[in-house]
């Protein structure tokens, strides 16, 4: 093969765009450089981030708030390119103006599209070629250079791939997990973790729960197996009209859920619906009965709780909400106020990856060396959702699409 790149980086989405534009920067340039993307355009998932607004990165961003098989490579992998040094990298060598907001890093714009575009700007400017509209099909290697073959007929030569394709989550931009079936061949089978939906919705087959969609709380969620906790957060806590829950804090805990229900294990989410102690609810509820103790439990708990969600707790926890507050035993006060901090939510089914934000899954971490290379093929790098690592909500998954993306493109620099 006459034409031959020296790296060809396969997906057009955030770990793509980084590693390219890293790329051109450390070699000045003199990469010989194609980006290939089946999309129509680049960077159609990252538009979708933060819902449009792009979380760029996490202040925290450390390895106890991702999951994957290799914590300890995570962590190098983000002190060696974490929060500081993406910022840096986007405001001087992208031109992009970041806020920090909370601890979490926006484009000044608050728009996606500013993110997309700068990248976009910024290849255009180099030597860097794009090649967008048709979907890599197969990948071979012979002594030492892989051979990548399109949809649309084309065969493209490389001495060096990084492979940035996704994961499954929202399949309609690209990413719809056939990151193994790619690089079947190059890849040992055993050092591939199937992809499941993760920062999704959890549903539930409760009774009466469907009465609750469109409900938003701000509290607290543990997920259990029925005997131990696996996994919690805090935050804001959505009744969908599914039958079920979700929200940020659901999300966070949603990959763990999955896990669960999988393997056929019992999967419980304990809800505080107000983001308070069991004691201090019970001084709460004390306090509304001395204050409003002719009004019924759903009147005086008014300024606490919608009417019907308070209906709810109150049925859960042997109550009438038709009496009175005043009428209620400290018996039934406690009743209430377990309830209302410690409402156990059954959960047997999940939103799929149409609905999932982020993915789990993917190559094992552990199969990859300090350059996101895979160390049992020479010249193959992989970075982003295809790495077996995901992330809680707020700019967590952004930030390892950028520290892979880095690491790799460091490798490859350093050999070209």
């Amino acid at each position: 093969m006459s034409n031959v790149y020296d790296c060809i980086i396969l997906g057009g989405g955030a770990s793509g765009l980084f590693a390219a534009s890293m790329l051109i920067k450390l070699t000045s340039g003199r990469i010989k450089l194609l980006v290939i993307d089946g999309n129509d355009r680049c960077g159609k998932k990252l538009a979708l981030t933060g819902s449009g607004r792009c979380n760029l990165s996490n202040k925290n961003a450390a390895a106890d708030k991702y999951h994957t098989d290799c914590p300890e490579l995570l962590e190098a992998c983000l002190k060696a390119f974490g929060p500081d040094d993406a910022v840096s990298f986007f405001e001087n060598t992208l031109g992009i103006v970041t806020v920090c907001d909370n601890g979490l890093y926006y484009p000044s714009t608050y728009r996606a599209q500013t993110v997309i575009d700068s990248f976009r700007f910024y290849l255009e400017d180099s030597s860097c070629e794009l090649k967008f509209g048709s979907r890599c099909t197969k990948i071979t290697e012979n002594k030492g250079i892989y051979e990548v073959s399109l949809k649309d007929g084309s065969v493209y030569g490389a001495r060096k791939i990084i492979c940035a394709a996704g994961g499954s989550a929202y399949p309609s931009t690209g990413s719809d997990g056939t990151v193994g079936a790619l690089l079947k061949g190059l890849i040992d089978p055993k050092d591939v973790v199937p992809f499941r939906p993760a920062l999704t919705s959890l549903n539930s087959k409760m009774q009466g729960i469907k009465a609750l969609a469109g409900i938003r709380c701000r509290g607290s969620v543990e997920l259990s197996d029925g005997t131990k906790v696996i996994d919690s957060s805090v935050g804001e806590i959505i009744f969908s009209k599914e039958g079920g829950i979700s929200g940020i804090c659901v999300m966070d805990i949603s990959g763990r859920a999955v896990s669960l229900i999988d393997k056929g294990v019992k999967a419980v989410v304990t809800v505080n619906l107000i983001g308070k102690s069991e004691e201090e609810a019970v001084e709460l509820l004390g306090s509304r009965k001395k204050m409003f103790g002719s009004r019924t439990v759903t009147s005086a708990l008014s300024g606490v709780m919608p009417r019907v969600l308070c209906e709810f707790v109150c049925r859960l926890a042997g109550i009438d909400p038709a009496s009175t507050i005043g009428g209620l035993s400290d018996k039934a006060i406690k009743a209430l106020a377990n309830t209302i901090c410690k409402m156990k939510i059954p959960v047997d089914s999940f939103g799929g990856n149409d609905k999932a934000q982020v993915s789990s899954g993917g190559i094992k971490l552990s199969a990859m060396d300090s350059d996101m290379q895979y160390k049992k093929k020479k010249g193959l790098y992989i970075t982003g959702e295809a790495l077996n690592v995901d992330g809680r909500c707020g700019g967590f998954n952004l930030q390892w699409a950028w520290s892979s993306a880095a690491a790799a493109a460091k490798g490859v620099a350093a050999d070209v």
